[in-house]
C-alpha cells in the first residue's frame, strides 16, 4: 500500500453546474494520463496514479460537496514530495473556485494548511 492524498470539502450548498464544470476542466488540465501510459509502456518516470472524486451518492458524510483521495507516486526518491506538490497545486486551484466551503486536504494523516496569502496550501509546515 502507498501513501495517498485525501481531500474532501463540505457546505450546505450543492455545487453549482459552474462549479462541476470547471473542476472537471481543473483536473483535466492538471491530468497525468500520459504519464500513466509513458510508464506503463516504457517503465520511464513517475509510477502516477489518476486524480480521483468520489461520487457523491457514496459520501462519507452530511454536506460533503467534494471528496476522493490519489494514491502518490512512489517508485523513486522524490517522487511522493513531487506528487503533493502536483496534486495539492491542483487542490488549491479547485478550492479558490469553489467559495464557502470547509475543506480537509491531508497526506495520510498529515493536515494541510491553507494559506490565505498566497492561496494554496502550504508544503512547508
Amino acid at each position: 500500500m502507498g501513501i495517498s492524498i485525501y481531500y474532501s470539502a463540505r457546505r450546505k450548498e450543492l455545487l453549482t453546474d459552474a462549479e462541476k464544470d470547471l473542476i472537471k476542466k481543473l483536473i483535466s488540465e492538471y491530468s497525468v494520463q500520459q504519464e500513466i501510459e509513458k510508464f506503463n509502456i516504457t517503465g520511464e518516470g513517475y509510477n502516477w496514479t489518476s486524480f480521483d472524486v468520489y461520487d457523491i451518492k457514496d459520501s462519507s458524510g452530511t454536506e460533503i460537496i467534494f471528496e476522493g483521495s490519489t494514491q502518490l507516486p512512489d517508485n523513486m526518491n522524490d517522487a511522493i514530495w513531487e506528487g503533493v506538490q502536483h496534486w495539492s497545486a491542483l487542490l488549491s486551484q479547485i478550492r479558490c473556485a469553489v467559495l464557502n466551503a470547509e475543506w480537509y486536504v491531508a497526506v495520510e494523516d498529515h493536515i494541510l494548511e491553507w494559506d490565505e496569502e498566497y492561496l494554496e496550501y502550504d508544503l512547508s509546515k
